[in-house]
């Protein structure tokens, strides 16, 4: 879906986790599922493609979570580490290079993985700004 919509090979699409406010959230839970905000949260992570067609949802994960404590239990993370995510591979080239894995485009918050396109934090020069400015946007799309 990315490959038609921006020209960009490989890409499932984006992951991020999402908080939703719980108001009818058990009194006996509150504690466990109260964030940051002081209120009683659920997390959905979540790949989208630019179509915002849904590849991979995780929910109910508690409030208190943030996105990283929830990678370390994702069913996506999983698949990576047992293997099974590599039957949705498939061979690609980018620029004359050829790639066998698929990859997200991610925030800074993910860690450095072969299968993550994190954006250039601070770039000084006008080929990272341009793929900074491009791999928000593709993003912030979905």
């Amino acid at each position: 879906m990315h490959k038609k919509k921006y020209n960009v090979p490989g890409c499932l699409g984006s992951l991020d986790v999402t908080k939703v406010q719980w108001t009818m959230c058990p009194t006996a839970w509150k504690g466990q599922f109260a964030g940051k905000e002081g209120k009683a949260t659920i997390s959905l992570e979540a790949v989208v493609d630019s179509s915002l067609w849904f590849w991979h949802s995780a929910f109910g994960f508690p409030g208190t979570l943030n996105d990283i404590n929830i990678w370390d239990k994702s069913p996506l993370l999983e698949s990576m580490l047992d293997g099974s995510h590599e039957e949705i591979d498939f061979p690609f080239v980018i620029d004359g290079t050829r790639f066998d894995q698929l990859f997200y485009l991610v925030d800074g918050i993910y860690p450095w993985l072969a299968r993550f396109l994190l954006s250039v934090k601070d770039p000084t020069t006008n080929i990272g700004k341009l793929f900074a400015s491009k791999q928000e946007a593709w993003r912030k799309a979905v």
